[in-house]
């Protein structure tokens, strides 16, 4: 429980920043919002038809509230018999004002707009945002998310790859992946979600976390599982996870593949080394392998793949390779 006087600043307009934004962060969870309901309550009871009428017919609650909220409250007085409008908005307007004082002082109803993170291939960036969660992005990646969190929720947006160690808060931290939404409060996963990939993986190394599609199925993780969401058929499959790295080893430079097809292993080089490559065979393409890299560039690694395959790599114009069986 917050201390009642430093809510009572906040109503008052008498708080410091970091006060509001601590109450506004209460008001999210489980026992904030009770408390906000009780107060709700005890101000509704308080007001009578007669304080409302002076309400409306003074410049009380312009001090208190938005200008948006007079008029919204004088058109619904309209459209609704009185006892209405007293039981049910005016609870909501006497708290808008704190809520809204609370909003401005912490920005999370600010109209600041989107931000966002393109990460060219070759590259990585990390990011971190307003909450303190990190975002470390694979090259080729896109990240949108708001410069001002909302009070109930944070979201954000990822097309590409990224390691996200969330702050922990009342309030969900949820990533939009397109076909498929993760939803956390704090915690560690890796997020796979490449608009050209046929699925979208989500590894979770620390916590907990919930991912959701558009049919509203949930699947939770646990620590040490993996879920694959195929983006054709609309399964996702959960599994154990045997080696972690094989989902993170991108953020220290290195590469690890399991039985991997080529297919992906060349779609993973030309996002992250900026190279390119023809395959003259496409049925080269579905061979799997599996190598562990630290190389810091293609050439060695195309080496490394030629020493356990039938592959041969042949530079061409500059970043470019043709990919063709060995006869």
């Amino acid at each position: 429980m917050i201390d009642p006087t430093i809510i009572d600043k906040v109503l008052s307009k008498t708080a410091s920043p970091a006060e509001a934004r601590k109450v506004a962060a209460w008001f999210a969870t489980a026992e904030g919002q009770e408390y906000f309901s009780r107060r709700y309550d005890r101000e509704s009871y308080l007001l009578n038809e007669n304080i409302l009428s002076e309400w409306l017919d003074h410049d009380v609650p312009t001090d208190r509230m938005k200008v948006r909220f007079v008029s919204q409250l004088k058109v619904r007085i309209r459209t609704f018999r009185f006892r209405v409008v007293a039981a049910v908005i005016i609870p909501f307007i006497v708290l808008a004002g704190a809520f809204i004082f609370v909003a401005d002082r912490t920005g999370v109803f600010a109209n600041t707009g989107m931000a966002e993170v393109i990460v060219p291939y070759g590259e990585q960036v990390r990011v971190v945002l307003q909450d303190g969660t990190v975002v470390q992005l694979n090259s080729g990646s896109h990240l949108q998310y708001p410069k001002s969190f909302g009070l109930f929720s944070r979201n954000v947006k990822l097309s590409g790859e990224g390691y996200f160690s969330v702050a922990k808060e009342a309030r969900p931290f949820i990533v939009n992946l397109e076909e498929i939404v993760v939803k956390v409060t704090g915690t560690k996963f890796n997020a796979k979600a490449y608009l050209d990939d046929d699925l979208i993986t989500v590894s979770l190394e620390e916590g907990s976390v919930n991912i959701a599609d558009k049919s509203n199925n949930v699947y939770p993780l646990k620590v040490g599982e993996n879920a694959d969401y195929d983006r054709s058929s609309g399964i996702c499959t959960v599994n154990r996870i045997e080696d972690m790295t094989l989902h993170t080893a991108w953020r220290t430079k290195s590469l690890n593949f399991y039985r991997t097809p080529l297919k992906e292993i060349l779609k993973t080089l030309e996002r992250q080394y900026e190279v390119q490559f023809v395959v003259n065979d496409p049925s080269l393409l579905n061979y799997k392998f599996s190598i562990s890299t630290s190389r810091i560039n293609a050439s060695e690694i195309l080496m490394d793949l030629e020493k356990v395959s039938k592959i041969i790599f042949t530079p061409k114009d500059s970043n470019m390779y043709e990919v063709s069986s060995l006869k």
